[in-house]
């Protein structure tokens, strides 16, 4: 049951993340009317951009915490789990499994996108609305993209019939108490570069 919420969470967390990536951003933009009228922006599209945000992380979390979950449950009905931990595993590193592999690193990059964007609509109480809605609706564009490719070619939560009575194992050279703590931070720092881009994109189409 853990595995299908999570599965259900990524799928809800792709509706979230269309609707910050096309209302926030549409809001903000006046659009041309015959005779020279220009119409206001619609605020209400716009204000919609922070609470998007913040229930697409809420999404991203519950997903993630079904894996982790799994993982730390030992439930090799899923086949991520059966492929990258075992019973023998101490727990830090069945926790680690979640990034052990391409599937989880996806849902690991997610999750830390979370954090920023979550960070980026706390914290920019001094901009304008509109520059606000078209940061997180290009930070929402990005998150669609991660999660269009995890839900069709890199599902975490597939599931594995029959059942094994125990794992394959972790990758021996992440069984290190560096990489249980490199891999998150490595990430952060990539992650990171995608607020840039927004502001930049935000910028470019506002005619900064």
């Amino acid at each position: 049951m853990i595995p299908e919420i999570g599965h259900f969470s990524l799928w809800l967390a792709l509706g979230v993340a269309l609707l910050l990536a096309t209302l926030p951003l549409a809001g903000s933009l006046p659009l041309a009317l015959p005779f020279g009228a220009v119409p206001q922006v619609r605020p209400q599209w716009v204000a919609l951009a922070r609470p998007l945000t913040y229930v697409f992380g809420v999404t991203i979390v519950v997903a993630y915490g079904c894996l982790t979950a799994s993982f730390v449950r030992n439930d090799f009905s899923v086949l991520y789990v059966a492929m990258h931990s075992n019973t023998d595993l101490p727990l830090p590193y069945r926790v680690a499994g979640v990034w052990g592999g391409h599937e989880g690193s996806l849902l690991l990059w997610l999750m830390l996108q979370v954090v920023w964007m979550s960070a980026v609509a706390r914290f920019s109480r001094t901009l304008p609305a509109e520059v606000v809605g078209r940061i997180l609706g290009v930070l929402g564009m990005v998150a669609v993209g991660f999660l269009l490719f995890t839900l069709t070619t890199s599902n975490p939560f597939e599931r594995l019939l029959p059942v094994p009575p125990n794992g394959r194992d972790l990758n021996p050279l992440l069984q290190d108490p560096g990489m249980v703590i490199h891999p998150p931070m490595l990430y952060m720092g990539y992650v990171g570069f995608s607020v840039a881009f927004a502001l930049a994109v935000a910028g470019l189409i506002g005619g900064g």
